[in-house]
C-alpha cells in the first residue's frame, strides 16, 4: 500500500513540474528557501559540523533567506548593499554613507573586472573582505564587506530577489531579467535561472554565458562566484567565468553523499545546495582561486569533493592530539578525478583550525615536491603577504632537509609541502627534536606507504600527529593479501569513496579502449614456439603427444607456456612493437593530436633499463630510416634513474641515459648531463604533457617505472605496456591516459598491451573489478564482467557496436537533410539535426580512432590510406558527407545563431572530416576573375550566376570570417562597387590569385562604412578613417579599451561642439550634449565589436 501511495505522489509531482511555468518555479524556490525550520548547531560557519547534515537527507538551516520582492532594479540592489554596509559596520559609522563615500565603494567593486578578482576582493586578508573609504568628517576608514568567520551566522545578512531589471551594458544589445539571485551582505554571489521542465538545463547555461558576452556580470553583479541551471528535475551549477573560459564540462550536478547518485530533485537540491550555511560555504570555502599565471580563474569544487573535505575535517575537529597516534582515515579518490585540489582544500582549512599549528603535504617522491608546491601556491588565496618588510607564504616547500626542519620549528600556521624521503633523512638525525605542535599529516599517494615501514616510523616520531591519506588506488586483502600491510592499516577507516565507475559515469574521466596483441602469431607458436618448448620440458613425450597436447591448448595455456624470457630483451619482439606503433599512430594519436608513453619492465631481478634503450635505438634505427622515405618520424625519449648501486649493469646503464640525454639536447637544444637528471626529467615531462615553453613537445617517452603514477599530462592518451601490470598499478599506469582534455578528439584513454594478451586482460578485468567496485574497501570480493564494465562506460565498445550507433545517427540525418541536400526549415528540426550532428561528430571521433585490422575474418577499423571506405559503408558517398560536415554543417551554424541570438563563433558544433577537407582556393580565383569579367562586360545574368557559386564556394568553409569578407568582396564586385572609380584595371582581369582582390575589397568596405558612420554622427572633420581603424586595430571586442590614450575623451569633447550643425542624422543632431557624447561612444565601441568581429 505504502509503494502505491509513493508512486501516484510522485506522478502528481511530475504533472505539477510539467505544468509548472518559469514564473511559478520560480516563486516556488523562493519560498523553499525562505521557509523551514531554523536548527542553532555550534559553530555552524565551520565545515565540520557535528552532525551529519546530508548523510540522511535532512538539512539543517542555521539561517533563512529573506525575500525582498521590493528590489527590482541595480539602483535598488546598490542603495540595498549601501544599507547593508552602514548595518555591519555601525561602530564606525553614525549614519549611513553618503553619495561622495558610497562612490568610493562602488568604485572599488565597478572594477573587479573578473570573477577572480572578485572572489580575492571576498576573501580579502584572512578571510576578512574590507573597503578603504575616505569619509567626509576626514576619517579614513576600513569597512567590513564580507567575514568568513561569520558563515551562516553572526550578523551576516541573507537576501534572496527576483527578476532584476539589467540594463544594456554593451550598445545594441536588449535588456536583461534575471531570475533568482542570493545576496549575501547585498552583494549578488549566486545566480540562478530557471527553465521549466521542457526546456533543457543546458538552455539555462546558454542564457548565463550570453549575459557573460554582454558584460551582465558587471557592477554590483561582478561579485557572482557561482551560477546554477535549474529545471524541475535536472539542475547544473558552475563557477562564474569570463566569456573566453566558458565551458559546460565544467557545469557540475550535485550528489547524494551516500551512494554519489546525481540530484535530481529541485526542492533536494534548494536545500542541499542552496540552504545556509551551505551555500555561502559553496561561494567561499568551497571555491577554489586559481591564480596558476595567466590561466587566472573561479574553481567550484565537485560534490564528492566536498563530502570528502568535510569527512576529514569532522575527524580533524575530534582529534586528540594527546593520543600517541591519531589516524583519521583515507580519502579513496579516483586517479584523475581532482586530488590536489581536494586535499589542498582540506590542508588549507585544516591550517585555519584552532587546534592545528601546522600541515604537512607529504608527497612519495621528490620529482613531485615542486609540481605540488606550484599548484598549492596557484591555490592559496592569500598569496605571499608581507608581513612587516618580510614576504610570508602560507605555502612553502622544502628545497632541502634543513630547510623542513626550520620549517617545522617556525611559529604561525601554514601548509608546508615536502617528501616521504626528506622527513625519513630528518629524523634519523641524532640533532633533530620534534617540535611542539599539533601536526597534521596529509598524504599524497597513500597507497605507496603501505610497502615499507618508513611510515611506521614517522608516526612514532611524530607522537599525537593527525594523518590523513590521499589514494585512488589503496591496499585491500585482494591487493596484498591477508599478511600484507592495507591502507587502513597505516591511515585508519575509509572517509569518502569515489570509483572509477562514478568518476567515469560522471565525465570526470574517460574510460579505457584496451587492445590485447602479441608479437608472436598463433600459428607461430603452435608449429614452432610450443615444440621446442615441450621437447624440452618432457624429453619423454613424442610428437603424437605434443600435437595432441598442443591441439587442446586454450588461450591461457598458450600464454602460460610464454616464458619471460621470450619477451625480455628480445630484439625481435622490440621490432615487431615499435613496427607496430608507428603502422597505427595516427588512429591511436588521433592523427597527432596526442602523445603516449611506453613501459618496459624485465623479470628475475634483472635490470631493465637494457630494455629501455633497446626501444629507444630501435626507434631511432626506424626514424632514420622514415625519413631517408620521406615520412613522418617521431619524436622519442626516455627516462630512467641513473644508477648508483655500484652493480654489474651501473656503467651500461648510465652510459645509455646519457645517450639518450645527448639526442634529447639535440633535439631541443638543452644542455642536460648526468649530474641534472632530475632537471632533464622535469624538461621531459614538460615536453610529454604539452607544457613547454618553447612550445615543442615529445611523440612517445620510454619509461621504466618513472612518471607511472602522480603525473598528469591530459594531452597524453595512449599507454604501449610491454609488461605485465596488476592492481594498483594497473590503474594508476592506465589512469596516465584517461585525464579529460577533449571529449571529442579523446573520448577514452588508450591502453595497448604487448605481452601476455588473456593473462593480461585477466588481470586487467581483476584490477577494475577492484577499484570499479566500493564494496572493495569492506574487504569483499566481488568481480565485475567485461560487458558490465563496457556498459559502464568504463571499457571502451567494440568496433562493430559503435559502428552501428553512427549508422543509426546517419540514417537520421539522411531523412531529415532530404538525403544531405538542405537544412530543414523549421527551427525545431533545425534543432534536432543540431543534436543529430554532435552525435554524429562525437562517434566519427572515435570510429577514427579504432585500429584497421581482420576481426572474425570481417575488415574493421579506420584506414586512413582509404578514408572512404568507412564513409561508404556507414550509407553515404564521399560527396554527400562533405556537404553534410561542411555547407550544410556551416548552414545549420548560421540559423541556430539567428534562432538564439548570438554570434556564430558562439555556437559549440565542431565537426570531425572523415578526410581532410582541402579547399581549392584556385577555384574561387577562377569565379572571381569571371565574375569581375562578366561584370565589366555588363553581362549581369551570368554574374548572378558566378555570385551564386561563389556563395556556394563561401559556404563550404570552416573559417566563417573569411567567409564572409569573400561574400562581401562578391557582393561589392557584382554591385559595381569594386573596383572603385581610378583604380587601374585592365580587363579581361587575368588573376594569379584572389587574395588582394579580397582584402581591398573589404578594406573600401571599412572604409566606407566608417566614413558613413563619421557623416552620422557629425564628426568628419574631428578624427581621420585611418585614426580610427588604427583604434580598431587595439580593440579586442567586448572590452571597453579604446580609451586607453585619451582619445577617445578627447573625441567626444570635441565632437559636442559642433555635431549638431554637422551630423546628417537628424536625430543624432536633436540629441542633448551629454546623451550625445554618451551614445556615441556606445556607437563606436558597437562598431569596433562588429569590425574585430569579422576580421
Amino acid at each position: 500500500m505504502w509503494q502505491i501511495t509513493h508512486i501516484v505522489k510522485q506522478l502528481l509531482c511530475y504533472r505539477e513540474q510539467t505544468n509548472m511555468t518559469e514564473l511559478e518555479f520560480e516563486r516556488q524556490l523562493i519560498e523553499q528557501l525562505s521557509t523551514g525550520i531554523v536548527t542553532n548547531i555550534s559553530n555552524s560557519n565551520q565545515i565540520g559540523e557535528t552532525i551529519d547534515a546530508y548523510g540522511n537527507m535532512k538539512v539543517y538551516k542555521s539561517k533563512l533567506w529573506k525575500y525582498e520582492p521590493t528590489i527590482k532594479t541595480t539602483e535598488d540592489l546598490w542603495e540595498n548593499f549601501r544599507s547593508i554596509l552602514y548595518q555591519l559596520n555601525q561602530n564606525q559609522l553614525s549614519q549611513p554613507l553618503s553619495d561622495t563615500e558610497f562612490k568610493q565603494v562602488q568604485k572599488v567593486i565597478n572594477e573587479l573586472y573578473t570573477p577572480y578578482q572578485a572572489g580575492q576582493f571576498l576573501y580579502g586578508i584572512n578571510g576578512v573582505s574590507q573597503v578603504e573609504v575616505d569619509l567626509d568628517d576626514g576619517r579614513h576608514v576600513f569597512l567590513t564587506v564580507f567575514d568568513q568567520k561569520q558563515i551562516g551566522a553572526g550578523n551576516t545578512v541573507y537576501q534572496v530577489v527576483s527578476q532584476i531589471k539589467r540594463e544594456p551594458q554593451i550598445a545594441g544589445r536588449p535588456e536583461r531579467r534575471f531570475d533568482t539571485t542570493l545576496l549575501i551582505n547585498g552583494l549578488p554571489i549566486i545566480q540562478i535561472e530557471e527553465k521549466s521542465v521542457n526546456h533543457s538545463v543546458d538552455e539555462a547555461l546558454n542564457q548565463m554565458h550570453q549575459y557573460i558576452q554582454e558584460k551582465q556580470y558587471s557592477d554590483i553583479f561582478s561579485t557572482v562566484q557561482i551560477l546554477v541551471a535549474m529545471t524541475p528535475n535536472r539542475i547544473k551549477y558552475m563557477a562564474n567565468t569570463t566569456a573566453e573560459l566558458f565551458n559546460k564540462d565544467f557545469a557540475f550536478e550535485w550528489q547524494n553523499p551516500n551512494d554519489n547518485k546525481v540530484v535530481r530533485n529541485w526542492t533536494t537540491f534548494a536545500d542541499m545546495f542552496l540552504s545556509i550555511p551551505m551555500a555561502h560555504q559553496m561561494s567561499t570555502l568551497f571555491t577554489i582561486l586559481d591564480g596558476t599565471k595567466n590561466k587566472q580563474m573561479l574553481k567550484v569544487m565537485r560534490p564528492y569533493q566536498v563530502y570528502a573535505t568535510k569527512a576529514v575535517l569532522n575527524e580533524l575537529k575530534r582529534a586528540d592530539f594527546d593520543l600517541p597516534i591519531n589516524k583519521l582515515g583515507y580519502v579513496w579518490h579516483t586517479t584523475g578525478s581532482g586530488k590536489t585540489i581536494t586535499s589542498f582544500k582540506t590542508a588549507w582549512l585544516a591550517s585555519r583550525m584552532p587546534n592545528v599549528d601546522k600541515v604537512i603535504f607529504v608527497v612519495d617522491r621528490i620529482a613531485l615536491t615542486k609540481q605540488t608546491e606550484d599548484n598549492y601556491k596557484a591555490y592559496d588565496p592569500e598569496g605571499s603577504i608581507d608581513d612587516g618588510g618580510k614576504e610570508n607564504n602560507n605555502v612553502s616547500g622544502t628545497l632541502n632537509t634543513d630547510a623542513l626542519e626550520r620549517k617545522l620549528n617556525k611559529s604561525g600556521y601554514g601548509i608546508i609541502v615536502t617528501s616521504v624521503q626528506k622527513l625519513n633523512t630528518l629524523i634519523k638525525r641524532k640533532s633533530f627534536v620534534v617540535p611542539k605542535k599539533k601536526f597534521v599529516f596529509i598524504v599524497d599517494e597513500a597507497h605507496r606507504s603501505t610497502g615499507g615501514e618508513s611510515f611506521e616510523e614517522l608516526q612514532k616520531v611524530f607522537k599525537g600527529a593527525a594523518w590523513v591519506g590521499y589514494t585512488g588506488t589503496p591496499m585491500f586483502d585482494e591487493v596484498v593479501g591477508k599478511k600484507g600491510t592495507k591502507t587502513h592499516e597505516v591511515f585508519g577507516k575509509l572517509l569518502h569513496a569515489y570509483t572509477i565507475r562514478e568518476a567515469i559515469a560522471d565525465k570526470n574521466v574517460l574510460g579505457f579502449k584496451v587492445d590485447f596483441e602479441t608479437t608472436i602469431a598463433e600459428d607461430q607458436m603452435k608449429q614452432e614456439y610450443l615444440p621446442k618448448f615441450y621437447k624440452a620440458q618432457y624429453p619423454d613425450w613424442n610428437e603424437s603427444d605434443i600435437e595432441r597436447k598442443i591441439a587442446n591448448l586454450t588461450d591461457n595455456d598458450m600464454d602460460d607456456m610464454i616464458e619471460p624470457s621470450f619477451y625480455d630483451n628480445n630484439p625481435n619482439h622490440v621490432r615487431l612493437v615499435v613496427e607496430d606503433i608507428f603502422k597505427n599512430w595516427r588512429n591511436r594519436s588521433n592523427d597527432g593530436a596526442y602523445n603516449a608513453m611506453l613501459t618496459t619492465h624485465v623479470g628475475g631481478n634483472r635490470p631493465s633499463t637494457p630494455m629501455a634503450l633497446m626501444y629507444f635505438d630501435e626507434f631511432e634505427r626506424v626514424n632514420q630510416e622514415r625519413a631517408e622515405q620521406g615520412l613522418p618520424t617521431l619524436k622519442v625519449g626516455v627516462t630512467f634513474s641513473m644508477s648508483t648501486n655500484n652493480s654489474d649493469n651501473q656503467l651500461t646503464t648510465n652510459d645509455g641515459l646519457l645517450r639518450a640525454m645527448n639526442h634529447y639536447n639535440k633535439m631541443f637544444g638543452t644542455s642536460f648531463g648526468l649530474d641534472d637528471v632530475s632537471g632533464y626529467t622535469q624538461d621531459l615531462t614538460t615536453r610529454l604533457n604539452r607544457t613547454a615553453e618553447d612550445g615543442q613537445y615529445l611523440d612517445i617517452v620510454i619509461v621504466v617505472d618513472q612518471l607511472l603514477t602522480g603525473f598528469d599530462a591530459p594531452k597524453m592518451n595512449t599507454l604501449y605496456v610491454d609488461r605485465t601490470l596488476k592492481d594498483a598499478l594497473l590503474i594508476q599506469a592506465y589512469s596516465r591516459t584517461n585525464r579529460i582534455a577533449d571529449n571529442q578528439g579523446k573520448p577514452w584513454g588508450r591502453i595497448v598491451n604487448y605481452r601476455w594478451p588473456a593473462k593480461n586482460e585477466e588481470l586487467m578485468n581483476r584490477a577494475l573489478s577492484i577499484y570499479a567496485n566500493k564494496a572493495s574497501a569492506d574487504v569483499q570480493e566481488t568481480l565485475v564482467d567485461t560487458k558490465e564494465l563496457v556498459d559502464a562506460g568504463v571499457l571502451a565498445k567494440s568496433f562493430k557496436e559503435q559502428f552501428n550507433e553512427v549508422k543509426h545517427v546517419v540514417d537520421q540525418l539522411a531523412d531529415i537533410t532530404d538525403t544531405f541536400t538542405e537544412v530543414p526549415a523549421s527551427e525545431a528540426k533545425q534543432e534536432e539535426m543540431f543534436n543529430l550532428m554532435r552525435t554524429y561528430s562525437s562517434g566519427m571521433s572515435k570510429l577514427k580512432q579504432y585500429d584497421p585490422e581482420i576481426v572474425n575474418g570481417e575488415d574493421v577499423g579506420f584506414d586512413y590510406d582509404n578514408p572512404d571506405e568507412l564513409v561508404t559503408l556507414l550509407g553515404m558517398t564521399p560527396e554527400q558527407e562533405e556537404m553534410l560536415t561542411t555547407s550544410l554543417y556551416n548552414d545549420l551554424k548560421e540559423r541556430i545563431a539567428q534562432i538564439h541570438d548570438v554570434p556564430v563563433a558562439q555556437i559549440e558544433l565542431r565537426m570531425i572530416h572523415v578526410k581532410d577537407v582541402s579547399v581549392n582556393y584556385d577555384y574561387l580565383t577562377e569565379l572571381v576573375e569571371a565574375l569581375m569579367n562578366a561584370v565589366h562586360e555588363d553581362r549581369m545574368d551570368v554574374a548572378a550566376d558566378y555570385r551564386d557559386k561563389i556563395s556556394d564556394f563561401a559556404m563550404s568553409l570552416e573559417d566563417r570570417q573569411y567567409a564572409k569578407q569573400i561574400n562581401n568582396a562578391a557582393d561589392a564586385i557584382y554591385s559595381g562597387n569594386y573596383p572603385p572609380e581610378g583604380h587601374q584595371v585592365t580587363y579581361p582581369v587575368q588573376l594569379k590569385s584572389s587574395l588582394d582582390i579580397i582584402h581591398d575589397a573589404n578594406t573600401i568596405i571599412v572604409k566606407d562604412n566608417i566614413f558613413d558612420f563619421r557623416l552620422k554622427w557629425g564628426i568628419i572633420d574631428v578624427i581621420s578613417n585611418d585614426e580610427i581603424l588604427e583604434l580598431f586595430g587595439r580593440h579586442t571586442a567586448g572590452k571597453q579599451d579604446l580609451d586607453s590614450t585619451g582619445r577617445i575623451s578627447q573625441l567626444k569633447k570635441d565632437a559636442r561642439k559642433e555635431y549638431q550643425a554637422k551630423a546628417q542624422d537628424k536625430d543624432v543632431a536633436a540629441l542633448n550634449k551629454i546623451t550625445y557624447g554618451n551614445e556615441l561612444v556606445a556607437a563606436l565601441y558597437k562598431f569596433a565589436d562588429s569590425y574585430v568581429n569579422e576580421r
